[in-house]
């Protein structure tokens, strides 16, 4: 839609006519797809025309949410007075618009491996557009760069288990360079965040399967050859290596084999 701030269109007069009323002043944003279909924010009221009228008094907005996943459109959801609205077209727009006349705050509905993603992928193309100040990159840093964009790229296209397999490498690669960066944004908020979680179910599904070892150890043994007492003093990078072995030589993923060291523990 053609977006406008000032130097409103003719057209805005259809607009009003069609799905505004006659109390519309100060128009903040007016977000045009034709005559009679788009969208008005003024500074205490959203107009809106797509499928059909809908009018949003800004200070009963309860929620701005964000609902993200890869591969997909994005989809932003404004919930005012428990009915949610759902918008597909523009969001930046509406979202810069909505978050500085209201009290509220974007409320981002994803997995964490999609959270990893769209931060990952918004810090690094922030570098490389230049967007930080004062961030000079030597050459490391920007073969760095250039590699982790092009992950990010290629995710799109990825089964759902080498995706989050590349999410969990690149997190912490990424958290690296923009540490030595020392860079700071929202997003890498965000993006440590997620780090820290990854870390946090990796350090429990390490707990489970060594409780599943342990409660088993003859049928283990008998199943995988793997000596149950040998893993004690197992370090995290041993143990991924040998859970590695383990879901190649079974065809299965970690998730699967984490599931399967819950149900073995259950049992005990």
């Amino acid at each position: 839609m053609k977006k406008y701030t000032k130097d409103f269109p003719a057209t805005i007069g259809q607009a009003i006519y069609t799905y505004g009323d006659a109390n519309i002043r100060d128009i903040v944003l007016y977000l045009e797809k034709d005559g009679e279909h788009g969208i008005i924010i003024t500074k205490d009221t959203m107009y809106c025309n797509m499928l059909r009228a809908v009018k949003i008094t800004l200070s009963q907005i309860e929620h701005i949410k964000l609902k993200q996943e890869r591969g997909k459109d994005d989809q932003l959801i404004i919930i005012a007075e428990g009915v949610h609205h759902l918008f597909n077209e523009d969001i930046p727009e509406i979202i810069e618009t909505l978050t500085s006349l209201t009290d509220k705050e974007v409320e981002y509905d994803r997995n964490l491996f999609d959270t990893i993603y769209f931060n990952a992928k918004t810090i690094l193309e922030d570098i490389r557009d230049d967007l930080y100040e004062d961030t000079v990159l030597n050459d490391t840093q920007n073969k760095q760069l250039k590699e982790y964009l092009d992950i990010i790229n290629n995710a799109k296209t990825l089964d759902e288990t080498n995706y989050r397999l590349e999410m969990e490498l690149l997190v912490d690669r990424v958290m690296q360079l923009v540490e030595e960066l020392e860079l700071d944004s929202e997003e890498i908020d965000q993006l440590e965040d997620a780090s820290k979680k990854m870390h946090e179910q990796e350090n429990q599904m390490f707990d489970q399967v060594k409780d599943m070892y342990a409660n088993n150890k003859d049928t283990i043994k008998s199943m995988t050859g793997i000596d149950v007492d040998d893993l004690q003093n197992k370090s995290p990078e041993e143990l991924n290596g040998m859970l590695d072995d383990l879901c190649d030589r079974f065809n299965i993923s970690k998730d699967q084999l984490a599931s399967l060291a819950a149900k073995f523990g259950n049992r005990h």
